[in-house]
């Protein structure tokens, strides 16, 4: 890639420019310009509801996402107008495609962009999310993070414009403690986010966990939360710091969390990066980010007893999870994001050169 030629990602705030999670950090390490937006619709909803919805329901009819969150006209012409007019290609790259994908390509051409878009829906939710192909199918590449995801990106994109690049983690700031006590109180499980987590799954197990010998933390939205009410080892966490997140990470011995699909998890990746093992079912694309041999990966099926034996069992014999912490860190840091990088500047290059 030609680093004379600029270089821009676009990004929804503020889930897709986190200074250590989503995507933002490997367009840091690329030196790219953000280009950022806000969804306009949510700002008036605050307002007046009627109006919010109204604009937001424009805009998924334009863009064909129900996850949209692009005004149509207003958005797409200040991103063209902050685009230079080059003589050179160069990459102009939508982080979040089901948010922000261009509904037609060719005027960022004509300027000489070549538009990514990157997607990260899960299959199960696929079909609901994208109400038509429109935006994404124009791309002169389009971006997977999981395998799980191509059979429906391939319904209306050509194979040589998909390519899957898994995706990464800060590995420099979510590390392992320097000193880790030994683990003599309650074993302690940690669960974070809501996106495609099956909480009431986790309710079942929980509520079979005798409370004098388990902890599990978790983090959620308040709707999910009730799943948990009068379950005894359950310990419903109000909103983390950055610093506070890194600490659960760190002194979970586990990171259990079942899931009911999955494209990249950003807090599995985390996990392992700060030598926790996860505890995951096996579905979409957890198999291409968990190593087994250094975390716990469960049947597809949900089965509260497989749960609950498992974890019993680790809390009986601690030293299985702890020898694994290790050998997760360094299973988690070849997802760093300066690694991943070079998978996108050869993914660059190669838009580049077909022009």
């Amino acid at each position: 890639m030609n680093r004379k030629a600029p270089f821009f990602a676009v990004g929804f705030l503020p889930s897709a420019f986190s200074t250590i999670s989503g995507m933002w950090p490997v367009f840091q390490v690329l030196a790219a310009t953000p280009l950022e937006f806000s969804p306009i619709w949510e700002r008036l909803q605050k307002h007046s509801w009627t109006l919010g919805n109204v604009l937001r329901q424009w805009g998924i009819r334009r863009y064909g996402s129900t996850w949209n969150a692009l005004v149509p006209g207003w958005d797409e012409a200040r991103f063209l107008r902050a685009l230079p007019r080059s003589t050179e290609p160069y990459p102009l790259h939508f982080v979040w495609g089901e948010f922000g994908a261009p509904r037609r390509a060719e005027p960022y051409r004509r300027k000489g962009a070549r538009v990514v878009v990157s997607v990260h829906c899960s299959a199960r939710r696929w079909d609901s999310v994208w109400l038509r192909p429109d935006g994404y199918a124009q791309a002169d590449m389009v971006v997977l993070t999981s395998e799980s995801q191509r059979p429906f990106v391939a319904r209306h994109v050509p194979a040589e414009r998909i390519r899957t690049i898994l995706h990464g983690v800060v590995a420099d700031y979510f590390t392992p403690p320097a000193q880790r006590a030994p683990r003599t109180g309650k074993f302690r499980m940690f669960m974070l986010g809501d996106t495609e987590r099956d909480h009431e799954f986790a309710a079942q197990v929980a509520a079979r966990l005798p409370a004098d010998r388990f902890e599990w933390r978790i983090r959620t939205v308040s709707h999910e939360k009730s799943f948990y009410a009068g379950i005894p080892c359950v310990n419903l966490l109000p909103r983390l710091t950055d610093a506070e997140m890194l600490e659960e990470y760190r002194q979970a011995d586990v990171l259990a969390m079942p899931m009911l699909d999955s494209a990249a998890n950003n807090v599995i990746l985390e996990s392992m990066a700060c030598g926790t093992p996860v505890m995951v079912n096996r579905v979409g694309g957890v198999p291409e980010y968990v190593d087994p041999d250094c975390n716990f990966l469960m049947n597809k099926d949900h089965n509260v007893d497989e749960w609950v034996e498992k974890l019993l069992g680790l809390e009986k014999n601690r030293d299985v999870a702890e020898r694994m912490r290790q050998a997760t860190r360094t299973w988690a840091a070849r997802f760093d994001w300066k690694i991943v990088a070079d998978e996108y500047r050869a993914m660059y290059r190669q838009v580049l050169v077909r022009g």
